[in-house]
């Protein structure tokens, strides 16, 4: 048994055999004191728990009366795009795991006849709840990152490895003339910067994309979209941005 997990999880299992569906919770709640499921024998009595419940899993047979697993799949994605969905079923096909994988199921898992099964279902339902909530996470700080930075008064832009331009806020659209980011977006930092003063700054780039460490203040001859020339002063630190490696860099005038 797996008394060490994530925080807990509701599972809703849909399948029309109840005393299959009884097995499995008792399986699973077993597996893992964390989960809790509730089940549901029909694909309208499942979205009536689902929608009155707060669910993080649900686990769905194929093979049922009236409409199946797909149908059921079909209808969770119009209003839960992002909840993962694991098709456990006892009907597979390659056509069927085909169709499911395009209706943008979670995880697809064929019934098995040994105990071993629940425990790797566990696993998947761990795995593809862990995967929503790190996600849910990242997003979360990257809002609050917008909010902060976007309404910074100091111009920031972030760069990629390849030297070009990922975001700007607003003060930065603002200094360097132009009407709006994508003005920006995709270009080299070196399109911005007096020509005298490109290699300093590309060799300054690579050693903090390198060592992962901040940049001393450094003043540069900043060129705008309309080709005029400001001096800034430019502060640079490493950072991240949906997942990926950046180069921040704070322009004060």
């Amino acid at each position: 048994m797996n008394h060490v997990s994530i925080d807990a999880i509701t599972v809703l299992h849909l399948d029309d055999n109840p005393n299959f569906s009884e097995i499995v919770s008792e399986f699973l709640e077993r597996e893992d004191t964390a989960f809790s499921v509730v089940t549901a024998t029909c694909v309208d009595e499942a979205l009536t728990v689902l929608h009155d419940n707060s669910i993080d899993c649900i686990v769905s047979d194929y093979d049922m009366p009236d409409r199946d697993g797909l149908d059921f799949l079909e209808l969770v994605r119009d209003d839960y795009p992002d909840l993962p969905f694991i098709l456990f079923t006892g009907k597979g096909s390659e056509e069927i795991a085909s169709q499911a994988i395009s209706a943008g199921v979670t995880d697809y898992l064929q019934k098995g006849t040994g105990t071993e099964q629940y425990t790797v279902l566990a696993n998947r339902i761990q795995n593809a709840v862990r995967s929503v909530r790190a996600e849910t996470a990242v997003q979360r700080t990257e809002d609050r990152y917008h909010n902060l930075v976007d309404t910074a008064p100091i111009p920031i832009l972030l760069f990629d490895r390849d030297w070009e331009a990922l975001y700007a806020n607003e003060a930065a659209v603002a200094f360097l003339d132009a009407d709006s980011f994508a003005e920006i977006a995709g270009k080299k930092a070196s399109d911005f910067l007096h020509p005298d003063e490109r290699e300093s700054a590309r060799e300054r780039f690579q050693q903090l994309m390198r060592n992962d460490i901040s940049a001393p203040q450094k003043e540069y001859r900043v060129v705008t979209a309309e080709g005029d020339v400001k001096t800034a002063t430019v502060a640079t630190a490493p950072g991240y941005y949906r997942g990926e490696k950046v180069a921040q860099a704070m322009l004060y005038r």
